[in-house]
């Protein structure tokens, strides 16, 4: 097991960055270490780097503590990304012309030159369309810097609510969603979709759900009394997280990088 790769989740949010090491292998999850770190006001605002240089501060300790053997799942704020879903068009597309098209296409719809967007697409279960996301490059490159300053294997750069994404085979069959929130956001997935909602819009478990068109109870909510994410690991290297939920985006990212 020592000599496995350590697959991270680093989940940086307003007031601090979460981290979360685990190993994988045919028996199930092995939580490793994991991290809490504070972040002066200011830094982040809004998901924005605001202030770089402090960043890589409260961050460079932490990067030095990691074996050299790591893969690195990185989150990007929900509320930076558009996603929008595309119908496929009538003629067959090699994979190359598919993504100048699905580029030029979100492109134009923003108004926005193709090489100011970084995007990702899936191809949609339920329909024949593409699900696409995008993100301002000038963002995108302010992750790359600060991965470069921190001298970091960054594996991806992956919207923080679809990490929830990770957990939805845990849960129980008549659970459709499960939910995470902090003071400002709600961070929500289902099997084909994620998404985020200001906790200013939205309130309580009852208004997300009527928002998401879904029972109350069929969503889970990361919270002491609800789902717990530690509960999908197998071996907790003792000291355990608390408490735990806070940890769960952390976590997923984390388990986005399974081989």
């Amino acid at each position: 097991m020592a000599f496995n790769i350590w697959k991270i989740g680093l989940h940086i949010q307003q007031h601090e960055a979460l981290a979360v090491a685990a190993v994988h292998d045919a028996s199930g999850w092995f939580l490793q270490r994991w991290w809490r770190i504070p972040l002066a006001p200011q830094v982040i605002v809004d998901g924005h780097i605001r202030e770089p240089e402090q960043l890589v501060a409260a961050l460079l300790p932490w990067s030095r503590e990691l074996p050299r053997r790591h893969h690195i799942h990185l989150s990007f704020p929900a509320n930076r990304t558009l996603q929008k879903k595309y119908p496929r068009p009538d003629m067959t597309l090699r994979e190359p012309e598919q993504t100048a098209w699905l580029s030029g296409s979100m492109a134009r719809e923003l108004d926005m030159a193709p090489d100011a967007l970084h995007f990702d697409y899936s191809e949609d279960t339920l329909s024949p369309a593409f699900n696409v996301t995008a993100a301002q490059s000038k963002e995108i490159s302010a992750l790359l810097t600060l991965i470069q300053r921190l001298k970091v294997q960054v594996t991806a750069i992956t919207p923080d609510a679809s990490a929830l994404q990770r957990f939805m085979s845990y849960l129980p069959e008549h659970q459709q969603c499960l939910a995470w929130r902090d003071d400002a956001q709600w961070l929500w997935a289902t099997r084909s979709a994620w998404g985020r909602k200001s906790t200013g819009d939205i309130g309580s478990i009852d208004e997300l759900a009527a928002t998401l068109s879904l029972t109350t109870t069929a969503i889970a909510l990361c919270a002491p009394d609800g789902f717990d994410p530690l509960s999908v690991v197998s071996v907790r290297q003792p000291p355990i997280p608390t408490p735990a939920h806070r940890f769960a985006i952390a976590l997923g990212l984390a388990m986005g990088g399974a081989c």
